[in-house]
């Protein structure tokens, strides 16, 4: 494939190309059967995002034009030419970003795509290729410090919120009748626009927000608007440096429990709520468990020695039970309570029965790690020192139930 002005090779099939458009000549001499001819953008600060969207245009029609004819491999060079002035990280973000939502979508047509690229991209594409086609969980985690703010549609597509269009609603309509054919809560006369692309954009933020006040938008617009509200916090969250936080190792996963569900621990202690900014302490919440909720899940919060400093707010809570998103709750089944006191019981009982609804029955209290480790077994939970020295002196030393090997 090769990004150039104008095509030649087969004038039967095309006489140019435009930006972001992909023409299909035959390959000829070639080692190939197709050549995918396309324009990348010129790029220039104040046009940035006509640019991107162009060079996204770029990647997006060379795959649909691969999977049209059946191609089971394609080889992209770098699109964006340093001639045409496009920052190379940029463009990388867009490129990769671009191949891997295709194929996500249309992953079962192509099997292998190759970038070829020369010394001067080779190092920015290496740093970059682990965030979008990671080999590991700990090559994705630490690629992903990289991870840009603006992350795209489902499609790759760059997107820019303030600027997306507004439909008005019914042009030349009364409000009286438009609230007699309003079948969704959103204002959308559905039978005049049919199929129509614009079907599929959304309707009037503001009246969105009044329609919840009143409490009469539809249960299907309100979860669309909270997914929205989700990625925002998760875009923020990959985006921001929340290293202060992550030095708590109040959060982290440990191993699995008996039913084979990743564990994850909480350590009250380690959690300076008087001192700590809690909206980014929400931030790293949803940074670290994002991709662990795409999966069934436990909590073991650790209560031990906690003082009041500790204690996190029910309107915290209740506020990032509103915040994630609907995996979180659907994938957790147990949260493990250890060492609670009466007062933490009470709480908890509290906020389970008026704040929060489906959680109480995932609730368990436990007042010694022996009764934990019914559930999960003591070699698959790092613990704090503490928790192991405060039960002991309660409740005897933890491995008196699992007598030493013959062997030591």
């Amino acid at each position: 494939m090769e990004p150039r002005t104008d095509v030649t090779v087969d004038r039967t099939r095309t006489t140019g190309c435009r930006t972001g458009e992909a023409k299909l000549t035959k390959g000829f001499n070639l080692a190939a059967r197709f050549i995918i001819h396309t324009v990348g953008p010129k790029y220039k600060n104040r046009y940035r995002t006509a640019a991107e969207s162009s060079l996204y245009s770029c990647y997006r029609n060379v795959l649909q034009l691969a999977k049209e004819q059946s191609m089971s491999s394609v080889g992209f060079c770098v699109i964006n030419s340093a001639k045409r002035g496009y920052p190379l990280e940029d463009a990388t973000h867009i490129a990769l970003r671009t191949v891997r939502r295709f194929l996500e979508i249309h992953g079962e047509t192509i099997e292998k795509v190759v970038f070829a690229v020369s010394e001067l991209e080779e190092a920015t594409y290496q740093k970059l290729l682990p965030l979008y086609f990671p080999r590991s969980l700990r090559e994705e985690s630490q690629s992903l410090p990289y991870l840009p703010a603006d992350i795209g549609n489902a499609d790759g597509e760059p997107v820019v919120p303030e600027r997306q269009i507004r439909i008005s609603e019914k042009p030349g309509a009364s409000e009286d009748n438009q609230e007699e054919d309003e079948d969704d809560g959103l204002g959308v006369d559905l039978s005049f626009i049919g199929s129509h692309a614009f079907a599929r954009m959304e309707g009037d933020i503001d009246k969105q927000r009044k329609l919840i006040l009143q409490g009469q938008l539809s249960e299907a617009a309100l979860q669309k608007q909270h997914q929205r509200n989700y990625n925002r916090w998760l875009c923020q969250a990959r985006s921001e440096d929340l290293s202060d936080i992550a030095s708590l190792k109040a959060l982290y996963q440990t191993g699995v429990d008996n039913c084979g569900r990743t564990v994850m621990v909480v350590v009250g202690r380690n959690i300076p709520v008087t001192l700590i900014d809690m909206d980014k302490a929400l931030l790293y919440f949803i940074h670290v468990m994002d991709h662990i909720a795409v999966k069934e899940y436990v909590l073991v919060y650790f209560h031990t020695l906690t003082s009041e400093y500790n204690h996190l707010d029910s309107d915290f809570l209740k506020k990032l039970y509103d915040v994630v998103d609907v995996k979180y709750k659907r994938n957790l089944k147990a949260v493990y309570f250890v060492h609670p006191t009466f007062r933490s019981k009470v709480s908890t009982w509290f906020f389970t029965t008026f704040s929060v609804s489906g959680l109480k029955d995932k609730i368990h209290h436990i007042d010694s790690l022996h009764q934990l480790f019914s559930a999960i077994s003591p070699e698959q939970i790092d613990f704090p020192p503490f928790v192991l020295e405060y039960d002991a002196r309660e409740n005897g030393p933890y491995f008196a139930s699992y007598p030493p090997s013959p062997d030591l």
